[in-house]
């Protein structure tokens, strides 16, 4: 009896506090599993230089490289357009497990900012894009040091406004380099 006014209590409590329990994202009706770079209605659209459903096929930039600079750069923006389809979706996917953590530390009763969390976000990307041929600073940027925390901080706000809480406060830093 004792545990279950305890339980009564902190619900209350939480409820009157702001926090759902069973407050969860919702994606968008957009992220569905048949609508990803090179899904079929997207191929006929829009024809790729490469299989976009294997990130091991794009290939190194050098494969554009030709006495013609109109013909590189045609080639070039070809490739960047095909890339940059990719990490749309993969960042519109990335921006929807943010949300998850969002809504769970929300739900917790705890800030959605973590800065310990971020630096180890921002260095761990600056590794993987130097060893994959970027550079270090290029990285970091992508990592948190430019806006890709900041951009899922106010993407996971305004989900929690718009899903759970419409009075839910809680301010991102904008921190960008």
């Amino acid at each position: 009896m004792r545990a279950s006014a305890i339980l009564s209590s902190l619900s209350l409590t939480a409820t009157c506090l702001g926090f759902t329990p069973n407050c969860h994202f919702k994606p968008s009706p957009n992220a569905t599993i048949d609508n990803y770079p090179g899904a079929p209605k997207h191929s006929a659209a829009s024809p790729s230089p490469y299989n976009l459903n294997l990130l091991s096929e794009v290939p190194i930039a050098d494969i554009c490289n030709s006495r013609n600079g109109t013909n590189e750069l045609e080639c070039a923006r070809m490739y960047i357009d095909a890339i940059d389809e990719q990490l749309a979706f993969l960042y519109a996917r990335r921006l929807g497990y943010a949300a998850v953590a969002g809504h769970a530390k929300y739900r917790a009763g705890t800030d959605l900012n973590d800065p310990s969390r971020n630096d180890q976000v921002a260095e761990g990307m600056a590794q993987k894009v130097l060893s994959y041929g970027g550079n270090w600073d290029t990285g970091n940027v992508m990592g948190g040091e430019g806006c890709q925390i900041y951009a899922s901080l106010v993407y996971e706000i305004s989900n929690i406004r718009e899903t759970c809480n419409s009075d839910f406060e809680e301010e991102a830093d904008r921190v960008c380099n």
